[in-house]
C-alpha cells in the first residue's frame, strides 16, 4: 500500500514538474512569436507578401536596418480606382501592401519595437488624392536626423518643434505628411545638400506646370527644354520663382540643375535589392557616409531576403 502511495505521489510531482515547465515555456515565447503563431495560413502569406514588396520594390529594408529614416509607399485609395486599373502593377502592388498592413495592424502593431514602426494615414494625400501613403519608420534614425538638420525643421515647421514632435507629426494617421521638398528629402535619407539641391529642381518644375494664363506662351519655352507643350493645369494655382543666387536665369539654373546630378544607383551594380534611389548633387561627407551604410546593408537585406523561414527572421529583426 504504501508503495503504492509513493508511486502515484511520484507520478503527480512528475506530471507537476512537466506541466509547470511547459506553462513556463509558453510564458517566455516573445509575444511577436505568439502572435505568428496565431496567424492562418492567409494572413502569413499576405504578411510575406507584404514585407517582400516593401524589401524587393521599395527600400523598406533600409529603413529596418537602420540607414535609412523613412519609407513612404502609395496605397490607391478604394475609393478612387476605376475599372482600368484593376489588375494593373499598382493595383496588385496596393492590394500586397494593404493586405499586409491589415494583418500588421492586427497582430504586430501593438508590439513595442524600437526598430520599426509601420503605420498609414487614414486619409488621401492632399496633393496625391488618389493615394493614402503607407510609412515605415525607424525612429531612433529618424530622431537623429532631424536632430543634426533641427535648423532646418523649426525654419519650416515652427522654432518650437523638437526631433520627438516630429516622429509623433509622421506617425499620426490624421495628418498629411509634410510636402516641403526639402524636409521631405532629408527625412527619407537623401542628404540635407542634396535635398537642397532637388528641391530647386522641383520649384522650377512646379513652375513649369503651374497654371498657364493667357495667351498661353508655353512656361518651359523659357527654359529651352524642347519637345514639351503645355504643361499647366487647370486646377493648379499659378506659380513663379526667381533664379538662385549666382543665376541670371531660370533657364541656366535649371540645365545646371539637370546636367550635374548623378543618380545614387549608378555607382553600384545591379542586385536583386537597389539601394534607395536620389539625385546626388554634393558628393560631401554626409552623402559619402549615407550611400556606404546604404551599400552594406543591402547585402544585410540580400541575406534576409535568401532565408527560407523569411517570415520569422523578419519579425525576430523587427522586435529582438
Amino acid at each position: 500500500m504504501k508503495y503504492c502511495i509513493g508511486l502515484i505521489k511520484n507520478t503527480v510531482f512528475f506530471f507537476l514538474f512537466f506541466y509547470t515547465g511547459f506553462i513556463q515555456a509558453e510564458e517566455i515565447l516573445p509575444e511577436w512569436q505568439k502572435s505568428l503563431q496565431s496567424l492562418s495560413s492567409e494572413d502569413k502569406l499576405c504578411l510575406e507578401s507584404f514585407f517582400r514588396t516593401m524589401f524587393i520594390n521599395s527600400e523598406g529594408g533600409f529603413v529596418l536596418a537602420g540607414s535609412k529614416p523613412v519609407c513612404m509607399e502609395g496605397i490607391l485609395s478604394p475609393d478612387k480606382i476605376n475599372a482600368r486599373q484593376i489588375g494593373t502593377k499598382p493595383h496588385r502592388r496596393s492590394v500586397d501592401l494593404y493586405e499586409g498592413y491589415r494583418v500588421w495592424k492586427k497582430h504586430f502593431e501593438s508590439i513595442p519595437s524600437e526598430k520599426l514602426i509601420i503605420c498609414c494615414k487614414d486619409h488621401s494625400d492632399q496633393l496625391y488624392s488618389d493615394w493614402i501613403h503607407l510609412m515605415w519608420i525607424n525612429p531612433q534614425k529618424l530622431i537623429e536626423v532631424v536632430h543634426n538638420n533641427l535648423s532646418v525643421f523649426q525654419y519650416v515647421l515652427g522654432p518650437q518643434v523638437t526631433p520627438t514632435d516630429f516622429l509623433n507629426y509622421l506617425i499620426d494617421p490624421s495628418q498629411d505628411v509634410p510636402h516641403d521638398y526639402t524636409l521631405t528629402g532629408i527625412f527619407l535619407g537623401f542628404g540635407s545638400q542634396n535635398a537642397l539641391y532637388y528641391r530647386r529642381l522641383e520649384l522650377i518644375q512646379k513652375q513649369m506646370c503651374s497654371r498657364e494664363s493667357p495667351p498661353f506662351n508655353f512656361k518651359n519655352e523659357g527654359l529651352n527644354i524642347p519637345n514639351i507643350g503645355y504643361l499647366g493645369f487647370d486646377l493648379a494655382e499659378s506659380f513663379d520663382t526667381e533664379p538662385s543666387f549666382s543665376y541670371s536665369t531660370l533657364s541656366e539654373e535649371y540645365q545646371n540643375l539637370v546636367e550635374t546630378r548623378i543618380s545614387s544607383v549608378e555607382a553600384f551594380p545591379f542586385s536583386l535589392v537597389k539601394i534607395p534611389l536620389f539625385a546626388v548633387y554634393k558628393r560631401d561627407k554626409e552623402t559619402l557616409d549615407i550611400l556606404s551604410r546604404y551599400q552594406i546593408d543591402q547585402k544585410m537585406i540580400e541575406n534576409l531576403l535568401s532565408k527560407p523561414d523569411f517570415l520569422e527572421q523578419i519579425l525576430k529583426c523587427i522586435f529582438e
